[in-house]
């Protein structure tokens, strides 16, 4: 049997249909009207059984039809560019300026060593050889604590940028207190152009207060009002604005808020997530939504997002965007006590442990551990699926590593849970 793979895609385009892959970048314009009546009909089969006419053969050829050994092949493949990038998040500090109701850490006063961020360094320098992209997750606690590593570290990497003819982008999530346009414009300097910032509606200051008790949210949005005016030719950032939401909320006056402020600048969008237990006590209290009731809230507000013109940050499909951090073979966190762990929702879980920082041979990964974050198999329902070449089925691993699912299981409904 051929299949079409899920990486093929097809429009119409006046009175012609043009099928395209996203795996080889080809494309082909059918005009014919026969041809095209032929291509509607395997489209509605899901296939063919045999190559037996001049249009099944051309799409064979063109790998838009093929079995499902030959889809399989071409996967691994795809899987194994993955080895080729360093995806790195950074935690310079678990301390945090902020004590949001529903965080699930424990706000550790360390700062990452001089030692440590070395070590890191060497670490780069070892993988340069087999990995020319590097991305790089500044994350915390609060990253903008430890502004002079974060700036000291990012120059290294646009050195290296220079120096090794390397694809080299970071980003920063930060709650956005300490980002004033001077820091903004340091960061930006050193390679640093996205963000995710959370901005929780009209609650804000009461589910997020700074750490001595005072509201946090009007800085957090004059700091955004200033970069917002900052010329849009010569700073091409990009800030994610999330909102994360409990049970009955359903207060939308917010968005019509950001829209007056931001809705004019393509730089920023907007991600709506719902609280989720993740530990710590504080969240118990919280009126978190029902699983059941997520699709539902999501797309009224995602609706009235749309309505006021805001650009809704959405799940994309080119290839792995939808692959976190802890699916990706040299996915790490490199965490200030030394520890190397995979998943940003399960700091300290003893599974989640992949190696650490020795301070003197530097960065030890146990590859048991390692892999088996990053092993898992594409399973065949999966290979028609339009997702396939953003996900491969590895999009988030923790709920098989951490949670108990079995493996194999489709995690797409878990992407934008986190």
């Amino acid at each position: 049997m051929f299949f079409f793979p899920g990486y093929v895609t097809d429009k119409e385009d006046n009175g012609s249909i043009i099928v395209c892959s996203s795996l080889r970048q080809n494309k082909i314009r059918i005009s014919d009207k026969e041809f095209i009546k032929e291509f509607e009909l395997l489209k509605i089969q899901g296939g063919c059984r045999e190559l037996s006419t001049p249009l099944r053969k051309l799409l064979y050829e063109q790998e838009f039809l093929q079995t499902i050994p030959e889809i399989e092949a071409s996967l691994q493949k795809v899987k194994k560019l993955l080895d080729n990038e360093l995806f790195l998040t950074i935690m310079p500090t678990e301390e945090c300026n902020f004590r949001c109701q529903y965080c699930y850490e424990a706000h550790s006063p360390q700062v990452i060593s001089a030692k440590r961020i070395e070590h890191i360094k060497q670490y780069i320098l070892e993988q340069l050889p087999n990995c020319k992209n590097i991305h790089i997750g500044w994350f915390g606690g609060e990253p903008t604590l430890c502004k002079s590593i974060i700036l000291e570290f990012s120059n290294f990497l646009k050195k290296l940028q220079v120096q090794h003819n390397i694809c080299y982008n970071a980003d920063m999530t930060t709650n956005g207190f300490l980002l004033d346009k001077k820091s903004f414009i340091q960061y930006y300097d050193a390679g640093i152009t996205g963000y995710q910032i959370t901005l929780d509606g009209f609650q804000h200051d009461s589910l997020r207060p700074h750490v001595s008790g005072k509201r946090t949210l009007q800085t957090i949005l004059n700091n955004l009002s200033t970069l917002s005016a900052l010329p849009k030719d010569q700073y091409q950032f990009h800030i994610t604005l999330r909102r994360n939401i409990l049970a009955g909320e359903q207060d939308y006056s917010w968005y019509d808020y950001l829209a007056k402020l931001f809705g004019d600048d393509s730089r920023f969008s907007v991600s709506v997530v719902s609280v989720n237990d993740w530990g710590g006590d504080a969240v118990k209290s919280l009126d978190i939504l029902a699983a059941e009731q997520k699709q539902a809230i999501y797309s009224a507000h995602e609706n009235y997002l749309n309505k006021v013109g805001l650009v809704l940050n959405k799940k994309t499909t080119y290839p792995f965007s939808n692959i976190c951090c802890a699916s990706r073979p040299k996915g790490f966190i490199f965490r200030a006590n030394g520890n190397i762990e995979k998943c940003t929702i399960a700091i300290d879980n003893p599974n989640n442990k992949v190696g650490y920082i020795d301070t003197e041979k530097g960065v030890i990964l146990d590859k048991n551990a390692c892999d088996r974050w990053c092993t898992s198999n594409v399973e065949p329902k999966c290979f028609t699926c339009p997702d396939i070449l953003s996900c491969l089925n590895q999009s988030c691993r923790k709920g098989v590593i951490l949670d108990g699912k079995p493996d194999g299981y489709c995690v797409c409904a878990l992407v934008g849970d986190c």
